[in-house]
């Protein structure tokens, strides 16, 4: 039976193990020897002999032999890894997340931490100072509109034209001539843009926003005081609603004066093009939020807001994982040490038997596991505040176009941390990993990422059905972090063996042949320039075992 490669390893591991005496070397010796010619026939008689004595030849049952006890090794490995990152994992959960998390979220608001003109037109602040400032807005005066030196500009205009040939009134459509009554109406009424939360944030004087020539339009005295200070859509529905006592008066056969008037209004009302009359309002509106819009997302107050907003979450977020990444640390190898009690014995491998002396060795071992994480929690500080910082403007870009709750504000934390991560992984790989390797990765850490967040969001139900039992409602927040956290780490650990177990196995030994072939590449490089060259043993391709 030939001997396999992995006995011939041995073999040679034993040679190079063994025990060897040195001397002081001579210095006189040394220069001697390294200004002395090369004996190029010794060297060869000295490769022979070890030629003769190591075989260097791989068949392909000695690279079967191998690749089967490698990959028993492989899966021997994977499952013990599996234990341990599974216990690591609900670890990490119950006190990162689910733990020092749930403390962190403790501060989160409704809307997130930035005023966005979505939110405060819905009444949801992120900042007292402009809920304030929008309570102590002042009363509506119609005067200083109805004054103000563009709208009397602007009704110059129309009468003037009036008088010309006539100007089209832009509710009915029809023409209005020089003998009929005509008011100059605010599309959007001046009264709502006073009081437009959106406007006060962006601090946008409200009569330059209510006088411009698409919020000033023509129409019927009658239908203008008809209108007020009604938003579009509340009149035409107010509208609609009164047409229907046309039909009544009409009925009548004799009507009183303040009917007849009030017939000939409601026909009037009756002549407004609905579409039409919306379509001017949605212009008029879309002019005013783009100029609020512009003004507010363009402002020092706005970006300072962001900025420090974003430097507090970054430094909560950052907290977090440093300080997650320590506990975490300190419970694994208490636990550790707890195992190592259990299988050996309190005091097996130290000199004393004292109880106290091996707890105080057994603390510093604990210790010193700790302090060597000290730069991986500053790593982790750092990663944690730039997601926090990046979250956070994610969060802010979010609410301006639609509310998110409070839980929401979590997820995209939570989300946002492990998508960077990912990210990171991706552009700057660790020195020696392979961009397959790296995306295979950053796969793991996005299914981690997700599968947190599902956990945020089943934690609230959860937490509701233990405060729902009174023997353990006091101890809700405890039972929900630690109940949510292992079950949250297992289903990670769960997922990322399945992502690892999927894996192909051919490429994980083709990766290997490659990795092998290319070191013994640069090995015949490194004897060729010696001017002798080995000859490298011939390998074998996994798709011929």
């Amino acid at each position: 039976m030939p001997t396999t490669s992995l006995s011939r390893f041995q073999k040679r591991r034993k040679i190079k193990n063994s025990i060897t005496v040195y001397e002081d070397a001579d210095e006189k010796s040394v220069s001697e020897l390294l200004n002395s010619e090369v004996n190029q026939d010794k060297v060869d008689d000295v490769y022979n002999s070890i030629k003769e004595h190591y075989d260097m030849s791989v068949s392909k049952e000695d690279a079967q032999a191998f690749l089967i006890q490698f990959k028993k090794d492989f899966n021997d490995e994977r499952f013990n890894k599996l234990i341990y990152d599974c216990k690591k994992e609900v670890i990490n959960s119950i006190i990162t997340p689910f733990g020092i998390g749930h403390i962190v979220s403790s501060d989160d608001k409704t809307g997130g931490n930035v005023d966005t003109i979505h939110n405060v037109r819905n009444g949801v602040y992120a900042t007292d100072a402009e809920k304030i400032t929008y309570e102590q807005r002042g009363d509506y005066d119609s005067d200083l509109y109805h004054k103000d030196s563009k709208y009397i500009e602007i009704n110059k205009k129309y009468s003037i034209d009036k008088k010309d040939g006539g100007i089209e009134d832009y509710m009915t459509l029809s023409t209005i001539t020089q003998h009929d009554k005509h008011d100059l109406d605010h599309v959007v009424s001046a009264k709502e843009i006073h009081d437009d939360r959106g406007r006060i944030l962006a601090e946008v004087d409200s009569t330059k926003l209510a006088n411009t020539e698409t919020n000033l339009k023509p129409t019927d005295s009658g239908i203008n005081r008809s209108k007020k200070a009604d938003s579009m859509s509340d009149f035409l529905i107010k509208k609609n609603e009164r047409i229907e006592k046309i039909q009544e008066l009409q009925s009548k056969k004799r009507l009183n004066i303040q009917e007849e008037k009030e017939l000939k209004k409601l026909e009037k009302l009756n002549e407004i093009d609905d579409e039409k009359a919306m379509q001017v309002d949605r212009e008029a509106r879309a002019e005013q939020d783009s100029k609020i819009s512009k003004v507010y997302y363009s402002s020092a107050k706005f970006a300072k807001s962001t900025v420090v907003a974003g430097a507090k979450e970054g430094a909560k977020m950052g907290t977090q994982q440093a300080l997650g990444l320590i506990i975490t640390e300190f419970f694994t190898a208490v636990f550790d040490e707890i195992l190592d009690i259990y299988k050996n014995g309190f005091a097996e491998g130290f000199d004393d038997d004292r109880f106290f002396d091996v707890l105080k060795k057994r603390l510093g071992k604990i210790s010193i596991r700790v302090k060597n994480k000290w730069k991986d929690a500053a790593m982790a500080f750092k990663d944690g505040f730039i997601s926090g910082f990046i979250s956070n403007l994610v969060t802010t870009v979010i609410n301006m176009f639609v509310t998110t709750g409070k839980r929401v504000v979590r997820i995209i934390r939570e989300g946002l941390f492990s998508l960077f991560r990912a990210v990171k992984l991706l552009v700057f790989p660790p020195k020696d990993m392979s961009y397959a390797d790296a995306m295979h990765e950053a796969k793991k850490l996005i299914a981690s990422g997700l599968i947190v967040s599902v956990g945020v969001i089943a934690e609230e139900w959860i937490d509701m059905f233990i405060k729902g039992t009174a023997i353990l409602e006091p101890f809700s927040d405890i039972l929900t972090g630690v109940f949510v956290g292992a079950i949250t780490g297992l289903s990670i650990t769960m997922v990322v063996y399945y992502i690892d177990k999927k894996r192909d196995d051919k490429e994980m030994f083709n990766s290997l042949v490659n990795d092998t072939n290319s070191k013994f590449k640069k090995l015949d490089d490194l004897l060729s320039s010696l001017s002798y060259k080995i000859p490298s043993p011939q390998l074998v391709s996994v798709s011929d075992v």
